[in-house]
């Protein structure tokens, strides 16, 4: 028996699948997006900043909208114009998601943020202060790291699985080049 479905019941099926497989993307393309672009050798941890998931996860938001939309307003032109547009979005904030990251290397640390126009990059000798904030586990939050340079920029870390493997090497750095680590709880 052949079934004669309408263009918007194959939106709505496409809108369920994109919303299905959401989670999964937003967690894998912003890794898998800094590890392709900003890996090099030398480099001992390539770092993903928060801003990239949620970056990602409103460009997932956005294509699941636009087949909402077509299938609720029965792809008229009214939904079609939103939905071309909700995708283009959608196109450009997964464009800004490659932005931010931060490597860090024996030689530099570099970074870029979500609106920054150029990355920041900069030697070990430039570091100023390094501070380590511990959080217990019980305060549903992660240590993290503050970079401080001498130009009077930040950056900021937080202590995942990643950073915890290399969590020795980093401190050696930073005490090779003067720097005392501060621990604060």
């Amino acid at each position: 028996m052949y079934k004669n479905y309408g263009a918007r019941h194959i939106f709505m099926a496409i809108g369920i699948c994109v919303l299905f497989f959401s989670p999964i993307i937003v967690l894998i393309v912003p890794l898998a997006l800094v590890e392709i672009l900003y890996y090099q050798k030398e480099i001992w941890l390539t770092y993903t900043p928060k801003e990239s998931f949620v970056v990602v996860g409103v460009a997932m938001f956005l294509i699941v909208l636009a087949c909402a939309l077509l299938w609720l307003l029965n792809v008229k032109k009214v939904a079609i114009g939103i939905s071309v547009v909700c995708l283009l979005s959608s196109s450009v904030l997964f464009y800004m998601a490659s932005f931010p990251h931060v490597t860090l290397s024996d030689e530099e640390i570099s970074y870029r943020t979500l609106f920054s126009k150029q990355e920041q990059t900069y030697s070990w000798n430039e570091l100023d202060q390094f501070l380590y904030y511990v959080v217990d586990k019980e305060d549903d939050g992660l240590s993290y790291y503050e970079f401080y340079f001498k130009d009077g920029e930040m950056l900021t870390i937080s202590q995942n699985y990643y950073v915890s493997d290399i969590q020795m090497r980093l401190n050696q750095k930073v005490r090779s080049v003067g720097v005392d680590v501060d621990y604060i709880e």
